[in-house]
């Protein structure tokens, strides 16, 4: 017997080893007359639901994609009542009215319980670690909805290009198997920026799949400024996770010295919440001798949308810290990105509230992270808004960046850059400030190598 997948409304067959894909609207060809005449519509062959409750969006059916649509939602309800291998044979029929009638034969196939979750991959992803983070739990009727979600933790670990799926009968049991296909998940990146005399480089290093454990490492190094190091461990108590992180900021004679460790866990399909624990150690220097030292402990929560479709996706992250010292120090963040077609639009907010800021308190804007037409981190501020807007159609592409900071407008445009080879990829972008001539323009330089 051939085994079936169904993903994205499509029936897979594979027979023999060689792949087939039937749209279900090609396995019979339809001559339907649409004018502005209703098709009847009529189910056979159904038993487990009723034709009522199947046909409950096929009022007012006028064309194919009406159609098409009222197909796509019958097998999904059978894929998610544990039908994973139920078919559709749509027919066109005339009445002796003249009026089109569309029939739909179901065979419905068995009713499927999955004894367990098998994985496979050619890559080094550690099996187990898979499994923990796909989160499945067997010995349950089949359903495409609780699939999706166990494919979609493992997608959004970053390790693999995609994954399929295949419901194999061995024994009389049936299994759901995952097929992972593995990506370069390790960037080495290195990056600077160049204005007149300001030059400003750096390097960073992201896995996210270290050693096949599927476990992320981030480290980043800016020279004479930043040093930072975050890991996430995300397989253990999966669905949920734990990140850490350490760094030191360093800005002339002042240092800061944090560390955190954010607790975070997905709220149905789309939400997540965190919550964050952290220090903070504030350093001031004369001629490299200490002056004074401050140490405060940091609490915070945040709250994240992320939502993905074929032709677009959203994410959005909130973030709320509290620093606990002699005057309390509370901030609040934003990070959103929408991408449709080949738009890339990303807002960010931070406002801080304090009653004496020191000189981390303030936010500070300006830079290849974010107005890229100015040097970096050139101005400070207690509140920021500042959006990117790109349109990647071509390898050369068009930016836009544009702010508020406090109660001062400022943009930034310019183009960019992306070229790919087999050695790495590289990203040039080039911008200019509000009002600045040809040689008041930045250069950024990016050059990313996977392996």
């Amino acid at each position: 017997m051939a085994d079936q997948i169904l993903s994205g409304g499509l029936t897979y067959f594979s027979v023999d080893g060689r792949a087939k894909k039937i749209s279900l609207l090609n396995l019979v060809i339809f001559a339907i007359f649409f004018n502005t005449q209703f098709l009847f519509v009529e189910t056979r062959g159904n038993t487990f639901f009723s034709s009522q409750y199947l046909l409950q969006k096929a009022a007012d059916l006028t064309g194919e994609q009406d159609a098409e649509r009222l197909i796509y939602s019958i097998i999904a309800k059978y894929n998610n009542a544990g039908f994973p291998f139920c078919r559709i044979y749509p027919a066109m029929l005339e009445s002796d009215a003249g009026s089109p009638q569309l029939i739909l034969t179901i065979e419905e196939g068995p009713r499927v319980e999955i004894e367990d979750l098998l994985v496979r991959t050619e890559g080094k992803t550690d099996i187990g670690a898979a499994k923990r983070m796909a989160d499945y739990e067997a010995g349950e009727y089949f359903s495409a909805r609780k699939t999706e979600r166990a494919k979609k933790r493992l997608l959004d670990t970053g390790a693999f290009d995609r994954i399929d799926e295949i419901i194999p009968n061995r024994d009389g049991r049936h299994y759901l198997l995952l097929t992972l296909h593995e990506k370069e998940s390790d960037l080495l990146m290195l990056s600077g920026s160049l204005s007149g005399d300001d030059r400003e480089f750096g390097a960073s290093f992201a896995s996210s799949n270290l050693l096949g454990t599927l476990r992320k490492m981030h480290f980043d190094y800016e020279y004479e400024r930043l040093f930072s190091i975050r890991g996430q461990e995300p397989v253990l108590i999966a669905p949920a996770h734990i990140e850490g992180e350490f760094s030191i900021l360093t800005y002339d004679s002042t240092r800061l010295i944090s560390g955190q460790v954010k607790f975070g866990a997905p709220i149905g399909d789309y939400f997540s919440i965190s919550l964050l624990s952290g220090f903070e150690i504030v350093n001031h220097y004369d001629n490299d001798t200490l002056v004074s030292e401050s140490s405060d402990n940091l609490l915070g929560a945040g709250l994240g949308l992320e939502y993905k479709t074929s032709t677009w996706s959203t994410d959005h992250q909130l973030g709320v810290d509290y620093l606990f010292r002699t005057a309390d120090r509370l901030k609040f963040m934003y990070d959103g990105n929408l991408s449709f077609f080949s738009f890339s639009i990303r807002p960010h907010y931070r406002h801080v509230w304090t009653d004496t800021f020191d000189f981390f308190d303030h936010v500070r804007i300006g830079g290849s992270g974010d107005l890229r037409g100015y040097l970096e981190d050139e101005f400070t501020a207690e509140r920021a808004l500042w959006v990117n807007i790109e349109y990647h159609r071509l390898f050369i592409f068009p930016l836009f960046d544009i702010a508020r900071i406090d109660r001062t407008f400022l943009y930034s445009y310019g183009l960019g850059i992306s070229a790919q080879s087999r050695i790495a990829d590289a990203s040039l972008m080039l911008a200019w400030p509000k009002g600045g001539k040809w040689s008041d323009g930045k250069i950024h330089l990016a050059l990313t190598r996977e392996f």
